[in-house]
């Protein structure tokens, strides 16, 4: 048994703060002459902007309302700052984030970002800045800070136990293969009302499956009862463990630590040097496997995404896969 086991609390119960668009439809305004409509289930669009003194990749999170700086390259932030915010404004998305570097995260400061957390390692061993803006009062307010912040002073009050113990008797880890797809999906669906990426679909686990990424899954005989998986950031030497889910009646055995622990040993093996995962704000069980597998808390993001029916606070753990 491992340290799940030690005191299960019930999580915080979300608190609805913007209802999210339909995923029938999608239409996204890019530039004042240009516009992309989808039809179908679109979680997101990758999209790269470049202008005076800026080129980028953003991520337009449809399903979370809300942009993501995955990369940029820029010398004249007003003209990059003012771009990304067209495009939030058009599109009625209010939150825009970016890991930035530790060379330039205050310039985002200076046009109303803020610092929500420090990504320590992320970028190939150096710290990244995770700021935000925020462009709603909604999104802005957490309605469940307080009770969040005194769930992780409990969380962190609790001794580290050391080394795990062994799996219970006829459990096992291993790597996720094709034919465990239709388990997956039922797995998540039966522990997420709402997820913010399309795990719960077939055509993009099948996807998953074809692409360079770690999924690992506990199994009981041929039964899956626990699954994670590694997002991986090769180009930052980075992953972030995602996708954590137990069947209800196997939590607090320990079943998610091993598995995180082995996918750890996997990154290492890729030479990897940062792991991090974006815990929700209101689980107690969550939050306390990561700090006993050694992380540290490093910022809570806030309304970042939907998990429950409603937008989530999410804690900022991290480890360097070195130590």
């Amino acid at each position: 048994m491992g340290p799940e086991n030690k005191e299960w609390i019930s999580d915080l119960k979300p608190v609805p703060a913007k209802e999210r668009s339909s995923l029938g439809i999608a239409e996204v305004r890019l530039s004042e002459d240009q516009s992309l409509k989808a039809v179908g289930l679109v979680y997101g669009i990758e999209h790269k902007i470049s202008g005076e003194g800026f080129e980028a990749t953003l991520f337009l999170d449809i399903y979370n309302q809300r942009i993501k700086i995955v990369d940029y390259k820029v010398e004249d932030f007003q003209n990059f700052i003012l771009k990304v915010r067209w495009i939030a404004e058009a599109n009625q998305f209010d939150k825009i984030i970016c890991m930035a570097r530790e060379s330039d995260w205050q310039q985002f400061l200076r046009f109303g970002y803020v610092l929500e957390a420090v990504l320590k390692y992320y970028h190939e061993g150096q710290d990244a800045f995770v700021v935000s803006k925020f462009r709603s009062q909604e999104r802005l307010n957490s309605g469940s800070l307080m009770e969040e912040i005194l769930l992780i002073e409990k969380v962190m009050a609790k001794p580290r136990t050391g080394p795990l113990k062994p799996l219970p008797a006829g459990l096992g880890i291993r790597m996720a293969r094709k034919e465990d797809i239709t388990q997956l999906i039922d797995l998540y669906k039966g522990v997420f009302e709402s997820y913010p990426s399309p795990l719960i679909h077939q055509s993009y686990l099948e996807t998953i499956f074809q692409t360079d990424s770690l999924f690992a899954v506990c199994v009981e005989g041929d039964r899956i009862v626990a699954a994670a998986s590694a997002e991986l950031y090769p180009t930052h030497l980075a992953a972030e463990l995602t996708d954590c889910a137990t069947l209800p009646e196997k939590r607090g055995q320990g079943l998610m630590s091993h598995i995180l622990g082995f996918l750890e040993n996997k990154l290492l093996a890729r030479k990897y040097r940062c792991a991090y995962t974006m815990a929700r704000s209101r689980s107690f069980g969550m939050n306390m496997v990561f700090y006993q597998l050694g992380y540290e808390f490093m910022g809570r993001l806030v309304n970042n995404c939907d998990i429950f029916g409603a937008y989530e606070d999410m804690n900022i753990w991290v480890r360097s896969l070195h130590d």
